[in-house]
């Protein structure tokens, strides 16, 4: 069984199907939890807050496609129990589940927006409902900020561009501010970015764009 300092850096979804399975904000979750450390289906469901029963359904599609590993198996009052492990420390996607020539690739395109949207919206508002019922249960408070906003501003291609840069630049700065799970005064904070131009039906015929996610990198042609 391998640890998690073993695991491979990068997993590559290079078919549509797993894409699919991904692309579910609930295994997304599954996935995201089981980067902190090897779990069972029982403490991944106590994380999020649901009944075991919900889960093992999609364990199984993570599992079969190779988004998750069984770390470890052992016997828990007589029945086999399965101790998961995500498969990588990263995913990123194939380039050419991305051909906007082509139907399928502008649905895998449309598929992975939907489930960076989704997934953050179902991981904030579990966060908050779980913060809430520790404040409740009689937990301390301590006063955190959530940057919650939209914007749109008309500005010219080169602003965009030094935009988009120094956004680069905090993303990189972030995941590089990563210490140990059990560090001292560490808490999980979760970012998602999305900056694009914003198309009307009636505009002009403007350039391609270019789309970087934090799954991989796609340039579309």
């Amino acid at each position: 069984m391998g640890s998690m300092d073993e695991i491979q850096a990068v997993f590559q979804v290079k078919d549509r199907e797993t894409l699919k399975v991904l692309a579910d904000p609930l295994r997304a979750q599954i996935v995201e939890t089981l980067l902190s450390a090897p779990q069972t289906v029982k403490q991944v469901a106590d994380k999020l807050g649901l009944t075991p029963g919900n889960l093992y359904y999609h364990f199984n599609l993570l599992e079969k496609h190779g988004l998750i590993l069984v770390a470890e198996t052992r016997m828990v009052a007589n029945m086999l129990e399965r101790v998961y492990r995500a498969a990588a420390k990263d995913i990123s996607l194939d380039p050419n589940l991305f051909a906007l020539g082509t139907v399928e690739g502008k649905e895998s395109f449309f598929s992975i927006i939907r489930h960076t949207i989704d997934t953050t919206r179902e991981d904030l508002l579990r966060s908050l409902n779980a913060r809430f019922f520790q404040l409740d249960q009689g937990a301390a408070q301590k006063p955190r900020q959530v940057i919650l906003t939209r914007c749109l501003a008309h500005i010219p291609e080169k602003r965009a561009v030094e935009f988009q840069r120094r956004l680069k630049e905090i993303i990189h700065d972030f995941e590089a501010a990563e210490v140990a799970q059990d560090a001292p005064g560490a808490k999980t904070f979760a970012m998602t970015v999305v900056m694009y131009p914003s198309f009307y039906f009636n505009d002009e015929i403007a350039g391609d764009i270019a789309v970087e996610q934090s799954e991989g990198d796609e340039d579309d042609n």
